[in-house]
């Protein structure tokens, strides 16, 4: 495995991780461990891989042993006990057991920690049967070795002669009348085992798809295999929709009576077909989940393919495997770049459709069969010419399912379009179709309302806010421009000039600029690898290097603290998309004693639970990474501080919907803050002063970066814009072009709402 940088070995290990191919996951960390091997993150990385994902404890030993070596912190002698005692190792697992209890009593203990006395008890007691455990292996082997020697040898020869008297004895005695003496037969003795009764919990497993392999008579007295007969005959009894088997399957989703009721009218009238219409923010994607868990679940389904938008590739992924359990492999992962005819042949894929309708990839896509086909964004299908369409109309499957807000943009042929993919012959031909239902001289206008809408019936859902008597909380959004320090100046401008006289990968100056948008902090180990062994003052960065060093305190550091005390007690979840920028801000909260926990996407589900609870029970404040929170009921916090700005719009609309979304009763407070001059500054500003993002219900953003171009990647954009510039006016101008296209975008978006309430109305909801 190859990557040019360290951010993409990262990135490769949470892919690998993710699919759960542990060995490779391994291998991109140990290659980092070779180049900075004290990195005290990256061995808890390993060490968790290890223990937790990969159920190897003894690949994780040597290090965690450096990991304790390196911090020499009583719970890193706590996992080592742990992992000496999982391995048997009894006598090395006591004695780190007294190291970690040695330092406890010198080490601080965070209030977001689990009791020292429960975690000391529970280790003991882990070690204390595996002692026993190694104890009975043993007393069982020496009686087993008992055994054998009374079966061979000497003894063995002594009695085979003593037999072969006994049967002469018996022969002669028999043949002259005398009973025979008769002699007791030794019998060999069973060993006896002492069993340790020791407490260990009970896990219980979910429903799975594998209650539908057939269960052979032979084996039906198995009691797993019974059990799961059982829950297969109670399946087998479900012969209608009534009853949703994925209601109890599915976690971390609150699923409201619209949605179930969309999934049942789904399921029982529209047989897998249908165009699934909700206003934004309804939950287009639950819907779509349950649907497709629900298939899955009865046998109906076996296949899955989702296209989407390629900004929303990573999204589906995180949504489908958090709430419904399932692994999908994505147009962005490793094996689609190695192997992309094998690529589409996978049980569960989700892929850009500017991907699938490449030249390279159609011929590939057409020739399978999917039991089942998602489409989000669907109204990038409204034109029958274009490649999407034709991608989707050639692909062969059994069900489809069309996610759009607005299935109409520009005119009623759209729309015969979209119900064309559905189920054609619906609306007849298009000629047909214009004559039947479209005004003459007007193809906005429909001749004949209750017609059309009486056939739409047939195969569209749209639950609409004012039908269901959905009403969130009002949110309120405040920007904070700050002035950099003379030093935080030096480093940006630095930065931007050694990128500009540096001929850098896209990819590589994206990630620098983002880096330095969110902290001076953020960029410092990017810089240090671009040179990895050369002299840094020679490529001028030593100077920006050093600056970097001499900081303590940043603006935005000192921003963050006001905020966060003027209402100390009250809940606060800051978003940062950096490690390092999280390390200072934990720093930062230290020092001043403000108690929080820390959330990032590469924990433990364990550690993730906790820090959950912690937050909603005992601190105030929660440090999260990108995708912290992520399908979390986090509804009990109303304040979201971010700490930098993502360059997708999309991935700023999910930290927010993170809270202000269905469940919420307060009112949501955002604060952003944005140093002047650096790119998320030109960002922050087009999207609230233009289009007043903050102030649009979760989900719109989409639909308006969808009328910017069907092939438009936003933070492709921005990129352009500042390779093009060539000082200050430039990016200037630049934005200002772009901020005025966004406000374009923004008025279409709303005229075809407006479009979509006149022809649609309120007829198609649940």
């Amino acid at each position: 495995m190859l990557f040019e940088t360290p951010e993409d070995t990262y990135n490769a290990y949470l892919k690998f991780l993710k699919k759960k191919e542990y060995r490779k996951a391994y291998r991109c960390l140990e290659k980092m461990l070779y180049q900075f091997p004290n990195d005290s993150e990256l061995l808890e990385d390993i060490v968790e891989l290890c223990v937790t994902s990969w159920h190897k404890p003894e690949m994780s030993k040597p290090w965690l042993i450096k990991l304790a070596k390196i911090r020499g912190y009583w719970l890193d002698y706590i996992m080592l006990s742990r992992v000496e005692a999982a391995l048997e190792n009894i006598s090395k697992a006591k004695g780190y057991l007294e190291k970690a209890k040695e330092l406890r009593n010198s080490q601080p203990f965070l209030k977001s920690e689990r009791s020292p006395k429960m975690i000391f008890e529970e280790l003991e007691g882990f070690i204390k049967f595996k002692e026993w455990n190694l104890l009975a292996k043993r007393e069982l082997k020496g009686q087993e070795s008992v055994v054998r020697s009374r079966g061979s040898g000497v003894w063995s020869e002594k009695k085979k002669r003593k037999q072969a008297q006994v049967l002469k004895t018996r022969a002669v005695g028999s043949e002259s009348g005398v009973q025979a003496e008769k002699k007791p037969v030794w019998k060999e003795e069973k060993p006896v085992i002492r069993i340790p009764s020791y407490s260990i919990p009970i896990k219980i497993e979910p429903f799975s798809e594998k209650l539908f392999t057939p269960i052979s008579e032979s084996n039906r007295s198995n009691l797993h295999e019974t059990l799961m007969l059982i829950d297969y005959a109670y399946l087998s009894i479900q012969s209608g929709f009534d009853e949703l088997l994925c209601l109890n399957a599915i976690t971390d989703v609150e699923k409201y009576w619209y949605q179930i009721e969309t999934a049942r009218k789904v399921l029982k009238h529209f047989r897998g077909r249908a165009l699934l219409c909700d206003e934004v923010g309804l939950g287009k994607t639950i819907e779509a989940g349950m649907l497709m868990k629900e298939y899955i679940m009865r046998g109906m389904v076996r296949n899955v393919l989702i296209l989407t938008p390629a900004s929303l590739v990573s999204q589906w992924r995180e949504e489908i495997q958090a709430k419904f359990g399932l692994e999908f492999m994505t147009t962005d992962d490793l094996e689609f770049m190695n192997d992309p005819v094998n690529f589409w042949k996978q049980r569960f894929i989700i892929a850009s459709i500017n991907t699938a309708k490449s030249s390279k990839n159609m011929p590939l896509v057409t020739e399978q069969f999917y039991d089942l086909v998602i489409v989000d964004e669907a109204h990038h299908l409204r034109n029958r010419t274009t490649l999407s369409w034709k991608l989707v109309n050639q692909i062969k499957k059994k069900f489809i399912f069309l996610l759009t807000a607005t299935p109409v943009q520009n005119n009623l042929i759209e729309l015969f379009n979209l119900i064309t993919l559905l189920k054609p012959g619906q609306f007849k031909t298009e000629k047909q179709f214009k004559e039947e239902y479209i005004r003459k001289g007007n193809l906005k206008s429909t001749a004949d309302r209750e017609k059309l809408r009486e056939l739409l019936r047939d195969v569209m859902i749209r639950n609409t806010r004012s039908a269901i008597d959905l009403k969130l909380p009002k949110r309120f959004a405040v920007t904070t421009r700050l002035e950099p320090t003379a030093i935080e100046k030096d480093i940006y401008t630095g930065i931007s000039e050694y990128l500009k006289r540096h001929n850098l990968k896209k990819s590589l100056i994206n990630l620098l600029l983002r880096e330095a948008g969110s902290s001076p902090f953020a960029i410092k180990n990017t810089l240090l690898n671009l040179h990895t062994g050369q002299d840094i003052h020679k490529n001028g960065l030593g100077n920006i290097l050093e600056a970097i060093d001499s900081l303590e305190d940043i603006c935005k550091g000192k921003a963050l603290i006001e905020i966060l005390m003027k209402n100390p007690d009250e809940k606060k979840i800051i978003f940062t998309h950096f490690v390092k920028s999280m390390d200072y801000i934990t720093d930062l909260l230290l020092r001043r004693e403000i108690p929080h926990v820390t959330f990032r996407g590469n924990m433990a589900l364990r550690e993730k639970n906790s820090a959950i609870s912690s937050f909603k029970n005992e601190v105030p404040v929660i440090v999260s990474t990108e995708s912290g929170g992520e399908g979390r009921n986090l509804q009990f916090c109303n304040t979201i501080i971010n700490f930098d700005l993502p360059w997708n719009p999309m991935r700023i609309e999910q930290r927010i919907g993170r809270l202000h979304r269905i469940g919420q009763t307060r009112d949501v407070f955002i604060f952003n803050l944005s140093i002047r001059g650096t790119i998320e500054d030109y960002i922050i500003e087009i999207l609230d002063s233009k289009i007043n993002m903050f102030e649009m219900v979760i989900g719109e953003i989409e639909p308006i970066l969808g009328h910017l171009g069907d092939d438009v990647d936003f933070e492709d954009i921005i990129m352009d814009i500042w390779l093009k510039s060539s000082d200050k006016e430039g990016l200037n101008s630049g934005f200002e072009q772009f901020g005025n296209e966004l406000l374009n975008a923004k008025q279409r978006y709303l005229n075809s709402k407006v479009m979509d309430n006149e022809i649609l109305g309120d007829d198609y909801e649940t």
